[in-house]
């Protein structure tokens, strides 16, 4: 019976983590994908994206965006992205990529592929641009590396999240 409660523990606690990790490998590059709730409407949040800085260039089609993220910093003084003692790449290298942003009534889901670490310097040369993969990818590109599930996924999934989530409105307080 000790091992039952054990082994469910186990479990749960496994598909907790797979909930909070929006990583997935296809043809061995690496993707992020997160669905977000809205109240504002397919326009609002077309112009929304069309407006932020966030974007090189912007294509709408139908119910879809598309675009090139600029290089993009985690913030290494930001405790709830970076926490603490954050692995220097994810620190010390900007990212960049594909975004797709599919829009539904109430909803809108984000993927981020053909994601880049782009150098500032430090790590990588300045404005040399570097595969995901290359850093965070087994070889073979069937899984990802065991020192990225670590912390980098944990640190570029609250990134992401955050640099993808509407700002919700601010209730003034009386």
């Amino acid at each position: 019976m000790k091992y039952l409660i054990i082994a469910i523990a186990l479990l749960t606690t496994i598909n907790l983590k797979a909930q909070e990790d929006h990583f997935s490998l296809t043809e061995g590059k690496g993707n992020w994908q997160k669905v977000y709730e809205t109240k504002k409407s397919k326009e609002e949040l077309i112009a929304h994206f069309e407006n932020s800085e966030l974007f090189k260039r912007v294509k709408v089609e139908e119910d879809k965006i598309m675009a090139t993220l600029k290089p993009q910093a985690i913030d290494k003084d930001d405790k709830a992205i970076a926490g603490s003692l954050p692995p220097p790449l994810t620190v010390k290298a900007n990212y960049a990529g594909t975004v797709i942003i599919r829009l539904k009534d109430n909803k809108y889901r984000v993927t981020f592929s053909d994601i880049l670490l782009v150098g500032n310097g430090e790590l990588i040369k300045k404005g040399e641009k570097q595969t995901f993969e290359k850093h965070y990818v087994n070889k073979d590109g069937k899984a990802f590396r065991n020192s990225f599930q670590k912390k980098p996924s944990v640190i570029y999934n609250a990134a992401f999240s955050r640099i993808f989530q509407l700002e919700a409105s601010k209730k003034e307080n009386w």
